[in-house]
C-alpha cells in the first residue's frame, strides 16, 4: 500500500485529499453535501426539509464546478432513490442515480473530491439502518449489501466511501469488498451521536419515518463510547473518524483528534445549518462561519457542512 497508512490511513495519502488535509484556507478542508436524484430534472426544493435541495445530476456536476471554483475541497453524495424494497437493491445498482453521479463529476472536474454516503435506511420500505430476515435483524445480509454498494461507488470513481449506519462490522466489510483493485480507497469511520438532529436528511431523501432506530447511536452522555467504537473500526481498517452532529460533539472531535492516529472529519448535520438559516437577528452565516471554525480549532482536518459554498 501507500507509504504511512499504518500510521494516518489512507485518506492522508489519498492524491486527491491529500491536498485539502495540507491546505491552510478553510475553504479547502470543506466537504459540500449534495443530494442527487433521478426524479428531479433541475433542482427541487424540499418542503419541511430547511431549505435542502434535490438536484439533477446536470445540477449536480454544476455545484462540483462551483465548489472546485471557491476552492472547496469535495463533494459528498447521498441519494434520493425512487423506489424502495426490503433489501436495498436499487442501491448497489451500477445504473443509478449515485454512480452515475459520481462518474459525471469526476469526468467533469476530476481534481475535486466526492465521497459518497453508503446506507440503506433511505432505500428500504422499513427505513432502517439494517436489512431484516425472518423477522429479526440480518447482519450478514446487510454487511453484503453495504460492501456491493461501497463496490458500486469505487467502480464509479469514488474517492472515500462513507458507511453511516452505525452497524458493527461495515467498515471490516467494506473493507475486505475493496480489498482488490480499490485497495487503497480510504473508508469512514462513524462516530454517530444520538441526536434530534437528523430529521432533515432523512426527509429529504425520503426515508420512511421510524418510531425507533433498530441500531443504535451512540450514547450523547458516554464520550467513552464512541472512542471504543472508533477503535474497533480503525482496527478493521477505517482510515478516517467522521463525528456528527458535530456541533453537539465538539468534545468528541477534540478528543478524537488528540488520541486518534486517523483524520478525524467534523460533519455539520442539515439540522445543525437548518439553525442558522432561521430569521432572527443574529447573522446566521457569520454564526456558521463561526460554528465551522470552531470545529477545524477543535480538531478536524476536515469539515462536511450543508452551508459550506454560502460561506467561503
Amino acid at each position: 500500500m501507500f507509504p504511512g497508512l499504518l500510521a494516518r490511513g489512507r485518506l492522508a495519502d489519498h492524491p486527491v485529499w491529500r491536498k485539502a488535509l495540507a491546505a491552510d484556507e478553510l475553504a479547502a478542508r470543506l466537504v459540500l453535501p449534495v443530494i442527487v436524484s433521478d426524479a428531479v430534472e433541475d433542482r427541487e426544493r424540499v418542503s419541511d426539509a430547511g431549505g435542502l435541495w434535490r438536484i439533477s445530476i446536470t445540477e449536480a456536476v454544476r455545484e462540483a464546478r462551483a465548489a472546485a471554483a471557491a476552492g472547496i475541497a469535495g463533494l459528498l453524495v447521498f441519494g434520493a432513490p425512487e423506489r424502495k424494497d426490503e433489501s436495498a437493491m436499487i442501491a448497489s445498482q451500477r445504473d443509478h442515480v449515485v454512480p452515475r453521479a459520481v462518474r459525471a463529476v469526476k469526468d467533469a472536474v476530476p481534481d475535486l473530491a466526492v465521497a459518497t454516503d453508503v446506507c440503506v435506511c433511505a432505500y428500504t420500505t422499513h427505513g432502517q439502518c439494517v436489512l431484516f430476515a425472518s423477522g429479526g435483524a440480518d447482519i450478514a445480509g446487510t454487511h453484503a449489501r453495504l460492501a456491493e454498494i461501497a463496490a458500486v461507488h469505487a467502480d464509479a470513481g469514488a474517492d472515500l466511501i462513507v458507511p453511516s449506519g452505525m452497524l458493527d462490522g461495515t467498515v471490516a466489510a467494506i473493507r475486505a469488498a475493496l480489498s482488490g483493485e480499490h485497495g487503497s480507497l480510504p473508508v469512514a469511520a462513524m462516530a454517530k451521536v444520538e441526536s434530534a438532529l437528523y430529521e432533515m436528511l432523512r426527509i429529504a431523501l425520503g426515508a420512511t419515518p421510524i418510531a425507533e432506530r433498530a441500531v443504535p447511536l451512540l450514547d450523547p452522555t458516554d464520550r467513552s463510547a464512541g472512542e471504543a467504537r472508533v477503535r474497533r473500526d480503525v482496527a478493521a481498517g477505517a482510515d478516517l473518524v467522521i463525528v456528527k452532529p458535530a456541533m453537539l460533539a465538539l468534545d468528541l472531535v477534540a478528543s478524537l483528534a488528540a488520541t486518534c492516529d486517523r483524520p478525524v472529519v467534523a460533519h455539520h448535520t442539515a439540522d445543525e445549518h437548518t439553525l442558522f438559516s432561521a430569521e432572527t437577528d443574529v447573522d446566521g452565516h457569520a454564526a456558521e462561519r463561526e460554528m465551522l471554525a470552531a470545529s477545524r480549532r477543535a480538531g478536524a482536518e476536515l469539515v462536511i457542512a450543508h452551508g459550506a459554498l454560502t460561506l467561503v
